[in-house]
């Protein structure tokens, strides 16, 4: 179950790196990059595995911590991909990726200093 969960942390690491690689990305064309958008659903899936995971291994997790986490994650993939769509019909607002990235920021550094 251990090796489950560090596959699962080290893989939502790489979420966490794709969406700063696809807002990198973004930020030399304007408009949301596509690896913005699977990074931030990928985060969403992976955080989901992780706490199931740590749940069926006995649980001891702290759940307004997972609560808050789960609700900035799903304003990150919703900002993501209304920005998405938007660009899509040719109305691109950028600051909806931007407000996602500085989300994205802010649930990281509250996974590292609040746990």
């Amino acid at each position: 179950m251990a090796t489950a969960i560090q596959i699962l942390g080290w893989a939502h690491w790489g979420g966490l790196a794709l969406i700063v690689i696809g807002y990198i990305m973004s930020l030399a064309q304007g408009v949301i990059h596509p690896v913005m958008v699977w990074g931030a659903r990928l985060q969403l899936l992976l955080g989901l595995a992780i706490v199931a995971v740590m749940e069926m291994n006995g649980g001891g997790l702290d759940h307004m911590w997972v609560g808050i986490k789960l609700v900035v994650a799903l304003a990150i993939v919703a900002l993501c991909e209304i920005s998405a769509a938007r660009a899509r019909k040719g109305r691109n607002l950028p600051v909806l990726m931007h407000v996602a990235a500085g989300l994205t920021a802010v649930n990281a550094l509250y996974a590292i200093f609040a746990l």
